[in-house]
This record gives structure tokens, sequence and C-alpha cells, in this order.
């Protein structure tokens, strides 16, 4: 039996926003350097992936999921980017 759109964009938006993790950490100092770095990069790798299926959607369904895909990863990347920042400025304000 074929899936119906809804099904299919669904399981799609699923395997571009899953990292793989349970849960997000709910504490900022309960993360490392290396840690947040390896989601940063994860996040954009999403992101850079989302940016691809845009460029290759052609269908005006598709379009949509791919637009929605793509600011959803793009968000994600710039959450991950700011706390890796606010950690690198914690760790100044500390050595000061």
């Amino acid at each position: 039996m074929s899936k119906t759109l809804a099904e299919r964009f669904w399981s799609i938006a699923v395997r571009l926003l899953d990292d793989g993790e349970e849960e997000l950490p709910s504490g900022w100092e309960e993360e490392t350097r290396e840690e947040l770095a390896a989601r940063v990069a994860a996040a954009k790798q999403e992101w850079l992936d989302a940016l691809s299926y845009f460029n290759q959607a052609v269908e005006p369904d598709l379009v949509d999921h791919a637009i929605i895909s793509l600011q959803a990863a793009e968000r994600k990347y710039m959450y991950w980017l700011k706390r890796m920042k606010n950690l690198q400025g914690q760790s100044q304000e500390q050595l000061s």
C-alpha cells in the first residue's frame, strides 16, 4: 500500500530532524566544548542536507516541505552555534 503525502512528509521530517538524541540536556554546564562542537557540526550537516533537498525539490508540495525542513534545520544549527558561543564566552569570563 502506498504512503499518503502526509505520511511521506512526516517520515522525511523525522529523518531530517532526528539527531539520535533522546532528549536535550537540561543544563549548560553538562556539555563539554567537544560535545557542543560535535552537535554544531551535526546540525550544520543537517542544514546542508536540507538545503540540498530544497534545491532538488520540484513539486509544489515538496518545495513547501523542503522550505519548512530547511528553516527547521537552520534554526537547530543556529541554536547549537549560539550555545557553543555562550560556552566560550563563559570560559573567557572565568579566565578573567
